[in-house]
């Protein structure tokens, strides 16, 4: 009786314990539902709360850019060709998501060639990329589409008599310029302003809707054309002047001479602030073509020989190059260490300071041969070969660039004159255009004369790089601490841990 009274009256089993369990595990499951529901609806309500934790700032995005954005009205497509492990695709990665998260009519995929073959070659046919188009963001409006290559995304630093010298290395990338390009790109693709390319004719040039394999420029006139310009065929005989909306002025390959009168047109165009790029023919250079005043007048030399290279050719009159001068154009491709090809250079380059006019413009060597170049200026015999005592040796100009005054904040064809001389016309040809590496220098070039990004004030981001040199020595400490000495580290402790547990 005893034992009865102290035992605990509460009853071992409660039938309704298991429903009350039972009844708890749906409400926190409900409950987890709920929280989750909450968290992706307030994700997916675009609230606001983002912020650049980044020390220089690099994806916050400036009030010019978010204007453009804001008044966006149709739906902007933007397709990155980059693969995952480039220096640049972080920063584009970033940057575009911000544009997204502003205004959701911008809609941005990636597209990895390795990982997707199939997509990469559908939007290669799309918007009719060759195979050495690589690494691009295209943006794409109703069929209206701008294409930025790789090599316009970044400002680079290089201090040339220091390369020279050894004390530096290699073109450092010092800033971002993605947001300044892609707002850019948005704007023109918004605007009914379109830049207006004028395609010269009448001296037997290249045309811009031939598709010759030689000399073609219909894949170049592509080029154009994915900077958001439109493109036009002019004359300048009689009483045809260039147009009043032209911003730049093509002249690929002239085999006859120009008329004063059209020397005169040129001219007024360059003062008003025009951009002209002239690609010389490779026929005979001894024809002139009345327009050598004017290139004096802007510093640039172009006499009648052509440029060689022995040691960097494929026969006949190529040159193969990566000579290359300190300028906005050709500082990616030092960087990118492309190779140019020229089919039959001419000679192109600066004139001497002491030979100058007084009001020249800045003129700057773009592309030169290696050091074993040569001129060849003896045409007797109906061949071009080396004169000795006329001729010179080592590396010999092929391409220049001069550029006169300047207005900040005015747009292309208004502001700073800016004049490019190639030559050799072939290599902005429909066949050349399987080089990379001209493919490139087009690319550079029409950014560099069709350059609006005057009229947006956004600053390129600074990019900090940061490189580690290791000597020999160095070299070899690391390697056998990776595959020498940790490796074996663990394995001793194991050993030591199996004889011990075996002893």
């Amino acid at each position: 009786m005893e034992m009865s009274a102290m035992a605990d009256p509460t009853p071992s089993f409660v039938p309704l314990r298991r429903y009350r369990i039972a009844v708890s595990v749906l409400i926190g499951v409900a409950s987890a539902l709920v929280i989750f529901a909450l968290v992706n609806h307030l994700a997916s309500a675009r609230l606001r709360w983002r912020r650049d934790f980044s020390s220089t700032g690099r994806f916050q995005l400036s009030p010019l850019t978010r204007q453009v954005l804001e008044g966006l009205t149709n739906d902007v497509k933007v397709t990155v060709l980059f693969p995952r492990d480039s220096d640049l695709y972080g920063h584009i990665d970033g940057l575009l998501r911000e544009y997204s998260d502003l205004q959701p009519r911008v809609h941005t995929r990636f597209v990895n060639s390795d990982a997707e073959p199939v997509t990469a070659i559908q939007v290669r046919t799309t918007y009719k990329l060759g195979p050495e188009d690589a690494n691009l963001v295209v943006f794409d409006s109703g069929g209206q589409v701008v294409r930025i290559a790789e090599s316009e995304l970044s400002t680079y630093d290089a201090n040339i008599n220091a390369m020279m010298e050894g004390r530096q290395r290699e073109v450092r990338r010092s800033a971002f310029k993605g947001e300044l390009v892609f707002t850019s790109a948005l704007a023109g693709l918004v605007s009914t302003n379109r830049p207006h390319a004028c395609f010269l004719t009448g001296h037997d040039e290249s045309r811009a809707d031939s598709e010759d394999r030689l000399g073609g420029y219909f894949r170049f006139a592509g080029v154009v054309a994915s900077k958001s310009a439109w493109i036009s065929q002019i004359t300048l005989d009689g009483t045809n002047d260039v147009p009043a909306d032209c911003q730049l002025l093509v002249i690929p390959g002239p085999a006859q001479p120009f008329l004063p009168v059209e020397i005169e047109r040129i001219t007024r165009f360059l003062d008003g602030g025009g951009r002209v790029l002239l690609a010389l023919n490779s026929g005979d250079p001894t024809v002139r073509l009345g327009i050598e005043p004017l290139l004096f007048d802007w510093g640039i030399a172009a006499p009648p020989a052509f440029a060689a290279d022995t040691n960097q050719t494929i026969g006949g009159f190529t040159v193969l190059t990566t000579n290359f001068g300190s300028h906005p154009i050709t500082l990616p491709l030092m960087r990118n260490e492309s190779r140019l090809f020229f089919q039959r250079p001419r000679v192109v380059g600066t004139l001497p300071m002491e030979q100058r006019p007084a009001d020249a413009p800045k003129a700057t060597t773009l592309v030169a041969t290696g050091p074993s170049g040569m001129t060849r200026s003896d045409f007797r015999g109906g061949t071009v070969a080396f004169k000795p005592g006329l001729d010179q040796r080592g590396p010999i100009p092929m391409a220049a660039a001069a550029e006169r005054g300047g207005v900040t904040g005015v747009a292309a064809g208004r502001g700073t004159a800016r004049l490019v001389v190639v030559g050799d016309y072939l290599m902005f040809g429909n066949d050349a255009f399987n080089n990379p590496g001209n493919v490139d220098f087009a690319e550079l070039t029409l950014s560099w004369l069709l350059d609006r990004t005057q009229l947006l004030a956004i600053g390129p981001k600074p990019v900090r790089e940061y490189r580690l040199y290791l000597t020999p020595a160095q070299n070899r400490a690391i390697r056998w601490t990776l595959l020498g000495i940790l490796p074996g580290s663990v394995l001793l402790v194991g050993f030591v841990v199996w004889s011990r547990r075996r002893n």
